[in-house]
């Protein structure tokens, strides 16, 4: 088993720490491969002996043995003639998510929206961009009212009757404020709903509905990261196909 397997196969099992390391390792394989401990750490805002402690529930003797082999790893995988273009990998995510996605949990979530006083979606980095793709959609709407505020900026004199969606890959370490104002808001407190592609995300409790995407692994492609901003967008285009189907209007 390599590097990239064994992390995907222990990651239910990582701290709260651990998965932020894992998440960026996911998001930089050839900076964790490559670089110096030390300028990890900098640029990850990790400590040198959290690195070292990762790399050691995984079986290495330290962060060192780690990066050795998670290099060859990658040199190796680069290398295969039988390795999978990016674009077939994401071909295969897309029709996983539009295959295995319930019909019945969008339509419910539309129906919730068109009940809801307002919709507040939220995306940090690249979530940004399937969260305005959904502002976008719901735009068309006549009957649901969505806004796209700042992640630090919570609009004032929240309700039960209003609905939040926020996309968040792996972690949701973005989220730690947000979710805080939300936790406080008491018997107001909106309809919280998590788009994410980790069944284990460390937020999830905090919500009322979470619904959990297709993913694939760092060993099928480059670029983890992409795949995940795939797989919300395509998420999102079922939504407003159900959404013009289910349209009052018509």
């Amino acid at each position: 088993m390599n590097v990239i397997d064994l992390m995907d196969s222990r990651k239910t099992s990582f701290s709260k720490n651990d998965r932020k390391i894992y998440e960026s390792i996911k998001k930089f394989p050839e900076e964790y491969s490559s670089l110096p401990i030390s300028e990890i750490a900098n640029q990850g805002n990790f400590s040198k002996p959290a690195l070292t402690r990762f790399a050691q529930k995984l079986g290495f003797g330290g962060f060192a043995e780690f990066q050795y082999q998670f290099a060859q790893d990658i040199r190796e995988l680069s290398g295969r003639s039988d390795r999978q273009s990016n674009a077939d990998v994401y071909g295969k995510l897309l029709k996983q998510v539009y295959e295995t996605t319930d019909r019945d949990t969008v339509r419910n979530l539309i129906v919730k929206m068109r009940e809801s006083r307002r919709v507040l979606l939220f995306g940090a980095n690249l979530s940004r961009l399937p969260a305005e793709e959904m502002l976008i959609a719901l735009n068309f709407e006549t009957e649901v009212t969505a806004v796209l505020p700042p992640l630090d900026f919570v609009p004032q004199h929240l309700s039960s009757d209003d609905m939040v969606i926020i996309y968040s890959a792996i972690s949701g370490s973005s989220y730690q404020d947000l979710m805080r104002k939300f936790r406080t808001a008491n018997d107001e407190k909106p309809y919280l709903v998590l788009i994410t592609i980790n069944s284990k995300h460390p937020l999830r409790h905090n919500f009322d509905e979470v619904i959990t995407l297709p993913s694939v692994s760092l060993s099928e492609t480059s670029n983890t990261v992409l795949s995940d901003t795939f797989a919300f967008l395509m998420f999102n285009d079922i939504v407003a196909q159900e959404l013009k189907k289910t349209d009052p209007q018509k």
